[in-house]
């Protein structure tokens, strides 16, 4: 698969190689300095749902959460676990789950591997500040997927932004903003995004139907790079986006 994206380990916003497995296998085929700019990239990728799942499974506060996040980090770069990792394992959501599960099922070590790292920064966490996540929530695997599962899906709705930008067709991803990305309860009505607009109602339907697909596509794009076969790829999909 080539699908043309930039395979080299830049930095966090680099694009994601065609697998999170060639992405592993070339951080341990390489120098430190490869295999932490390739965790940066993992951990801009998943930090969210990393850090939703601490925060649930050990009923962390906020600053607690963020440091453990920053250990599990460090915990990955002292061992071998990634190393591990291979398709026939199952998706990588599901890998990165054993390893949070094991990670804090020993108390003792995860305390020791966060007093190790005295507050350093392993991986960038953007957007912290701003990240709300599901305080209902109480459940920690299902808070993980959760959160990967709106991080996947909000990537792909930027990258399809910017593409229909690309394009010159602000207005028609206007519409899909109008609609889609609005609270269920402040919702427009078809005819008056079409006012706003200055087009048809039906325009408005085929407009929505257009951006939605694409977006689709994005997020199975996204997901296909995670997993192993066409059939896994389905069971990711319905798993986290199905229900």
């Amino acid at each position: 698969m080539s699908g043309g994206f930039d395979t080299s380990l830049g930095g966090a916003g680099s694009r994601f190689p065609d697998t999170t497995w060639q992405l592993v296998t070339r951080m341990h085929a390489t120098g430190d300095a490869e295999y932490r700019s390739g965790l940066e990239i993992l951990g801009g990728r998943y930090w969210k749902p990393i850090y939703h799942y601490v925060r649930i499974a050990w009923a962390r506060s906020n600053e607690d959460a963020k440091d453990l996040t920053q250990a599990f980090f460090a915990w990955l770069i002292r061992g071998d676990v990634l190393k591990r990792f291979s398709p026939e394992k199952g998706s990588f959501r599901s890998y990165l789950k054993v390893l949070l599960k094991r990670f804090v099922s020993d108390q003792n070590d995860a305390m020791n591997a966060l007093k190790r790292g005295g507050g350093v920064h392993v991986v960038t966490l953007d957007g912290l500040e701003e990240f709300q996540p599901d305080t209902s929530l109480t459940d920690p695997e299902h808070a993980f997927d959760k959160t990967w599962a709106i991080t996947v899906a909000k990537q792909a709705i930027e990258h399809v932004r910017e593409r229909y930008k690309a394009r010159g067709r602000e207005r028609q991803f206007r519409v899909y903003e109008l609609y889609d990305l609005q609270p269920t309860s402040d919702k427009p009505t078809y005819a008056r995004i079409a006012e706003e607009i200055d087009i048809s109602e039906s325009d408005v339907r085929n407009q929505l139907f257009a951006v939605r697909q694409e977006i689709m596509a994005e997020i199975r794009q996204e997901l296909s790079r995670t997993v192993s076969s066409g059939e896994e790829l389905e069971g990711e999909w319905n798993e986290l986006f199905g229900g």
